[in-house]
């Protein structure tokens, strides 16, 4: 069947706008999504002066996909957290969990713009809270009773699941950290360590209504993944961002996450620096071509040895420093396209030697606080 001539001239119209649009869009693609993520890993660590500074510097990307979701996010940023115009959307159909949540996003909104970690505080939240427990009657407590012990959370988490919620409290990168959620499954898994097979029980949150810092610092971009609680040898995860057949979740979830709960019983001293670099060398000793690269080029993005109370970012500075030592014979290597010429092979032996190396420590002393 002939094909008529006008249609033939769309036809290659159309495909020569494909061929455009596909060369233009890899268009320094690499560089241009690599710089946009150390500027979202930079507010994931809860640095959003350093982030506003960076996007007055860096106006606008090449890359016209990698563009429009910088402007996009860029957007929102400002609207958060410098005009203040966003008003937060209530997230659950309850009153006292939107009110609590609103209170912490509050406090965040106001503690990630300090550019120096000495200068937060969350004298200002917890009193915020004691106002509101004591103003709806929440509690038979005065509210100079409740500011004695409302650092722990205990009073806090009793309103919350009388409530029908769960809840759990963290501190972490120097802020305090709520996690709500109302609906969660559960499953039983066997992950195989170097050292162990671990039997543990998998708690998958499916509907949080607010999901710390990060998630809040970046429009979701970031996020905790989960976390574990060794004294039930259960894993908790943020379902909604895995795919439970894929390497994230079986490798840089289920093993990072078991190792953790392994190490905080044989190590309880350990440093979350260290637990977090321990957590990271497993999984470059078991990913595959599917995810080995990716994971590196977000360890490198995300790197920052300035604080070490900032555990993933020093723990992925040292890491990606200890690996450029044995694969370059170099102090840090940065640069994704070197990466990329190294067999996965080479990368799964070299973490396997790193992590040898830490457990060669912590057998001579498992009291230890710091082995990076």
């Amino acid at each position: 069947m002939k094909i008529k001539k006008k249609t033939k001239n769309i036809l290659l119209i159309s495909i020569s706008i494909l061929v455009a649009l596909f060369f233009y869009g890899s268009y320094n693609l690499g560089n241009d999504r690599k710089c946009y993520r150390e500027i979202v890993a930079l507010a994931g660590d809860g640095d959003l002066s350093a982030v506003f500074i960076k996007m007055e510097e860096r106006k606008s990307f090449s890359n016209p996909i990698v563009n429009f979701i910088y402007q996009r996010w860029k957007k929102k940023m400002y609207a958060r957290f410098i005009s203040k115009e966003e008003v937060f959307e209530n997230t659950s159909g309850n009153e006292v969990i939107n009110d609590i949540s609103n209170i912490y996003r509050e406090y965040w909104r106001i503690e990630l713009l300090k550019p120096n970690p000495e200068n937060r505080t969350d004298s200002t939240l917890y009193n915020n809270i004691a106002d509101y427990i004591v103003s709806k009657k929440l509690t038979n407590l005065s509210k100079d009773s409740l500011l004695k012990n409302i650092n722990d959370d205990s009073v806090l988490k009793k309103i919350i699941e009388k409530e029908g919620f769960k809840v759990d409290f963290k501190f972490r990168n120097g802020f305090q950290e709520i996690f709500i959620w109302n609906k969660e499954s559960a499953k039983k898994y066997d992950v195989i360590l170097p050292k162990d097979t671990v039997k543990t029980t998998v708690v998958f949150i499916e509907s949080y209504h607010i999901n710390g810092y990060d998630e809040f610092a970046t429009f979701g971009t970031s996020q905790v993944g989960g976390w574990a609680v060794k004294e039930a040898a259960t894993l908790y995860c943020n379902k909604g961002i895995y795919d439970l057949n894929s390497e994230k979740f079986k490798i840089s979830y289920l093993k990072h996450e078991s190792l953790h709960f392994t190490d905080l019983n044989k190590y309880p001293n350990l440093s979350s620096a260290d637990l977090e670099y321990r957590s990271k060398v497993i999984e470059l000793m078991y990913c595959t071509e599917g995810t080995i690269y990716d994971r590196i080029s977000e360890f490198v993005s995300g790197a920052n040895k300035a604080d070490r109370e900032n555990s993933h970012p020093y723990a992925n500075y040292i890491l990606i420093q200890n690996l450029s030592k044995l694969i370059f014979n170099s102090d840090f290597n940065s640069d994704l396209n070197q990466w990329k010429k190294v067999s996965v092979e080479k990368i799964n032996k070299a973490a396997s030697s790193l992590y040898e190396s830490s457990e060669n420590i912590l057998r001579k002393d498992s009291s230890l606080k710091e082995i990076i």
